[in-house]
């Protein structure tokens, strides 16, 4: 198990094994190419990610209210995941099976079964800060305050989130992939356009979120939350 803080996020529980498969392959230098695969599975994991923290309760959310925010925010939310796809399946042709072999073993120390309420499931699990466990535990009791009106803290605290998020999930790989200049400042490009436009709409819903689903969205949140008392 990953040692505290961390957070954990549910993916497919065919992923473990498929990952472990084609780390196997690379490690032992296999020549035929893992690029589709690695791809592949990179995407899909991607994907659940985004679904699982942010689309599924954002999509709840817009059912339950009707509210043109989540609207707005579950259209950024399908944006971001088809950017995955297309620029995913686009740096696809630059992976070799010698650059892929680190970026593999990187993804499969990430990937946990944990237990849960009905079973053991794979999680993909990363690391967050000391100072980060505080304040995203404050900021989920201050959503549970029925005295609390205003979301905007708590948003703050969740890009925070993201932003270290993004580190173990997409910076580290990038930077194991070794890609040309040309590659590289267009990844860099695409990820600074996509998190400007999530956030902007993450803070927009912050000022929009009636009170009464404060509760809600705690409860979403703390389920990817693991940390010692801090």
């Amino acid at each position: 198990m990953p040692t505290p803080p961390y957070i954990a996020c549910r993916v497919s529980d065919t992923l473990p094994d498929e990952i472990a498969v084609l780390n196997d392959h690379l490690q032992r230098g296999s020549k035929n190419s893992q690029a589709k695969l690695a791809g592949r599975l990179i995407t899909d994991a991607s994907c659940d990610i985004i679904d699982a923290f942010f689309g599924n309760i954002i999509k709840q959310m817009l059912d339950e209210t009707g509210e043109e925010g989540f609207r707005e925010a579950h259209g950024v939310i399908e944006d971001i995941k088809g950017k995955t796809r297309h620029y995913l399946g686009w740096i696809t042709g630059f992976f070799s099976n010698e650059r892929l072999a680190p970026v593999v073993a990187h993804y499969q120390t990430l990937i946990v079964r944990m237990p849960t309420v009905d079973g053991p499931h794979a999680h993909l699990c990363f690391a967050i800060s000391e100072a980060l466990a505080r304040d995203s535990a404050a900021s989920l009791v201050n959503l549970r305050d029925p005295a609390t009106t205003d979301l905007r803290p708590g948003v703050e605290v969740l890009i925070r989130v993201i932003d270290e998020a993004l580190q173990p999930l997409l910076f580290v790989p990038k930077q194991r992939m070794k890609f040309n200049f040309v590659v590289d400042k267009t990844l860099n490009g695409v990820i600074s356009v996509t998190m400007a436009l999530a956030y902007r709409s993450f803070r927009k819903l912050g000022t929009q979120l009636p009170p009464e689903h404060f509760s809600v969205v705690a409860d979403h949140l703390e389920q990817f939350f693991h940390a010692e008392k801090v």
